[in-house]
């Protein structure tokens, strides 16, 4: 699963974001979006449902630039999967 399909399939199932968001894994991806990207978190997280896709790639894609991110990427993309 690629970046942007990640992206989508959160932008599409609310549940997923959720279980996700209350996960370890996406606990520590938040605080990691927070210290790169807060504003534009905050402004995507702002729009719910009316966020794109893009907008949600586009921070994903800022937390990919650490192997941190990556990996916790990596896991919650094999989450998802499940």
């Amino acid at each position: 699963m690629d970046l942007k399909q990640v992206a989508a399939q959160l932008h599409s199932d609310p549940d997923a974001v959720q279980r996700m968001a209350q996960s370890p894994d996406g606990q520590a991806l938040l605080t990691l979006i927070q210290q790169q990207n807060g504003a534009q978190l905050q402004k995507v997280m702002a729009q719910g449902e009316g966020g794109s896709a893009a907008e949600m790639a586009g921070l994903l894609k800022t937390v990919l630039s650490s192997s941190e991110g990556r990996e916790l990427l990596q896991r919650l993309s094999q989450q998802l999967q499940q």
